[in-house]
């Protein structure tokens, strides 16, 4: 007997050594605690025990067949060893995995379900139902959410026996809660996923993964602030992971924290930061070295220029590159950002996916340093000879750039190339994708048109939009109804809306076309229908806090600032540090001309997000509007044009700002910049007016105020406009 201990004792260790199975550990206690107790079993409990034995011997014959790769020996094992011990949840469980891999997902949930009226509580069972449930909702592309969110609640069955557990998935062990918040994530359950992720992240400080899931999540939600605290930790585990780094820079960059983003680049790509500081000094020998442009620079040059540059064996940059070149765009330092990308032009196919990338972020630095004209020969050049489908983000740039230049014409023309290279030859777009395609087209060639003042090619492109991506895409629909607002047409509005909303059921459809109701009904002055539409789309839960918001605006349009204050702050009550609530309430504070309060309004906003762009510009306007402590006013509002260099209305704080010093040519360079970006805003003109005035451009003055007349809705800002026509 002591003999047969040892052998079985020997053959389980070496299947754990081999599998590291937590079955081949049910197998050892099955047999050797079978083996101890039989001295004192009688024969029937010795012949149980016997079968046992037996059945651990299976499951190891199994396993090898298995390792082997013999599927359908391995399968008659297992089943062997289950009719020799048929209340082992553990064999169940090894033949349902087996099933599993091989794809045959209804045995493999025949022998979970078996498992689970046998061990309800058992993490191993509601793991292989899980991944059984995982199996079944991917079919093809689409996703199975009945089955999807039947994985969810095995998964959370896991999580609740053990808040740690792993589930093995694709030749990887990942978090349950993880796969949970994917999961929420497929099913646009974005509350639901984040509370999973969170979980994850807490219960596993050491998780780099989690860490990175959750700063994802909170990156797509623009919780930017929580998304670079939890890239943060992922990034402290790992800091070779170029992946970390990344999106780690991509966070602090959206709160407007440029200096760190661009260091975290620069260390990852190995830039030295005195030389990318100082691009303005270069020492004799960067010079000496930059004499042949035709040389390919080595790594010893690019030590001493600051320029990260490709190897010689590269043939692409390193991926960070990229987003760090536009990091330098964003942040304003296009120069740099130019000096950057040169050299890396020069080694890089022009037939490369990298190639057009840093053509149109040398354009961007182009464009925004007001050098629109070489952003343009630039951005030509760039596409000759290339597949127009592969290059439709150098065209979208080429497009915007004429856009800002006023040449419509060429606009238009560059974005009908783009759209013929994504729709069949009639028309119309053979797959999801191509719709995706032509819809961001086609919105360009109506926001064109639009600009352009051609409301009939506005109102044709998109109607064009409806025949393109089919009766059962709602972006058309939204395009035309918030056209018809922008326009002043709010009884079209109102109709277009109205139609919509009953022909699209999808509840996120259905909730935008209520919203265009409301505030075309609002602007109409039927403030009782618009009450109405906002009541009705109440739910008694946080979304509610969104309504409030909307509601708020709409009152506020109509004047009727007593009931807006009382209905954003309805808003507040739901989640008093949401910072979309606390602007607009300190905006009704300042039409209520209760200066204090709206000032520090925005200033307890900013203190719970620091770096949050609209807040920053709205407290700096605040006070350039008073001409109050300018140079506070300037640090603010360039800060939130630096996160956001292409927001019509920081443009315009900042113009305003420079106008009120008296810098008149530098004012005119924004305020002109802005009304491109923003053309619906009545101050804006009126700014662009009083600038034209005190530069003695009286006739260009009197246009943008009657352009800030036919749009203005403030009673104040109405009166001083007619002030300044003449009109009463």
């Amino acid at each position: 007997m002591k003999k047969n201990i040892m052998v079985m004792s020997l053959a389980v260790m070496v299947a754990l050594a081999m599998f590291g199975a937590t079955f081949a550990q049910a197998a050892l206690k099955s047999a050797l605690g079978a083996t101890f107790m039989a001295s004192t079993q009688d024969d029937k409990g010795k012949q149980a025990t016997d079968k046992r034995a037996e059945a651990a011997k299976k499951y190891l014959e199994g396993r090898r067949l298995e390792e082997a790769g013999n599927y359908s020996g391995a399968v008659a094992a297992y089943k062997e060893a289950i009719a020799l011990d048929p209340d082992s949840v553990d064999l169940k469980v090894t033949l349902g995995s087996l099933y599993l891999k091989n794809r045959n997902v209804i045995d493999a949930e025949a022998q979970a379900r078996e498992a689970v009226k046998m061990a309800a509580d058992n993490a191993d069972v509601r793991k292989l139902l899980a991944r059984v449930y995982l199996a079944q909702s991917f079919v093809g592309n689409q996703l199975d959410k009945e089955k999807a969110r039947a994985a969810i609640k095995e998964l959370e069955e896991v999580v609740r026996l053990n808040p740690s557990a792993k589930i093995e998935l694709a030749d990887q062990e990942l978090p349950a809660l993880s796969v949970v918040g994917e999961l929420y994530l497929m099913l646009d359950e974005q509350d639901k996923a984040l509370d999973a992720l969170k979980r994850v992240s807490e219960n596993n400080s050491s998780s780099d993964k989690a860490h990175y899931q959750l700063a994802q999540l909170y990156f797509q939600k623009r919780k930017y602030r929580e998304a670079a605290a939890a890239a943060r930790k992922a990034y402290e585990i790992d800091q070779k992971s170029v992946a970390y780094a990344g999106l780690l820079a991509k966070s602090l960059l959206s709160m407007g924290r440029t200096q760190e983003a661009l260091d975290i680049y620069r260390k990852a790509l190995g830039v030295k930061a005195s030389a990318a500081k100082d691009s303005k000094k270069e020492s004799k020998d960067a010079k000496d070295d930059k004499k042949d442009k035709d040389t390919e620079p080595s790594d010893e040059d690019n030590d001493k220029s600051g320029i990260f540059i490709l190897g010689k064996d590269s043939l692409v940059a390193n991926p960070l590159f990229s987003d760090y070149v536009e990091a330098l765009v964003f942040g304003g330092q296009y120069d740099e950002a130019i000096k950057q990308i040169d050299p890396v032009l020069k080694v890089v196919r022009k037939d490369s996916q990298a190639y057009l990338n840093l053509v149109r972020t040398k354009a961007d630095a182009l464009r925004r340093s007001g050098r629109r004209q070489e952003a343009v020969q630039l951005l030509e050049a760039s596409l000759k000879g290339q597949d127009v489908s592969e290059s439709l983000p150098v065209l979208f740039s080429l497009g915007e750039t004429y856009e800002e230049m006023q040449q419509f014409d060429k606009a238009i023309s560059t974005y009908e190339e783009a759209l013929a290279s994504v729709v069949n030859p009639d028309g119309t777009a053979g797959n999801e994708q191509s719709r995706q395609a032509a819809g961001v087209v086609l919105q360009r060639i109506a926001f064109a048109y639009r600009l352009a003042g051609k409301r009939d090619k506005t109102a044709e492109t998109l109607d064009r939009m409806k025949k393109v991506l089919g009766t059962d895409s709602p972006r058309a629909d939204q395009l035309i109804a918030g056209t018809l607002l922008d326009e002043g047409k709010y009884k079209e509005a109102y109709e277009a809306a109205t139609a919509a909303e009953k022909r699209f059921t999808e509840e996120r459809d259905v909730r935008v076309f209520k919203f265009y109701r409301a505030q075309a009904a609002g602007k109409l002055g039927d403030m009782q229908t618009a009450n109405s539409i906002l009541q009705g789309m109440l739910k008694n839960n946080a979304e509610d806090s969104d309504v409030y918001l909307f509601w708020a605006s709409v009152q506020l349009d109509a004047n009727q600032l007593k009931e807006a204050e009382e209905t954003i702050r309805k808003a507040i009550a739901i989640d008093p540090n949401d910072i979309g609530p606390l602007v607009t309430l300190s905006s009704i504070q300042d039409r209520q001309k209760k200066y204090k309060e709206s000032e520090a309004t925005l200033r307890k906003a900013l203190e719970i997000d620091p770096d949050n762009a609209t807040v920053l510009n709205n407290l700096g306007y605040f006070l350039a509007d008073r001409n109050e402590r300018l140079p506070e006013a300037e640090s603010l509002i360039r800060r939130a044009v630096n996160i956001e260099p292409t927001n019509g209305s920081f443009l315009d704080s900042l113009g305003w700002l420079l106008f009120r010093q008296g810098k008149l040519d530098e004012a005119r360079k924004y305020l002109e910049q802005a009304v491109i970006y923003q053309q619906r805003s009545a101050t804006i003109h009126d700014h662009l007016g009083d600038l034209y005035k005190k530069q003695g451009e009286t006739e260009k003055a009197r246009q943008k105020w009657e352009d800030a007349l036919k749009i203005a809705t403030d009673p104040e800002e109405i009166k001083r406009i007619k002030e300044k026509l003449g009109k009463k």
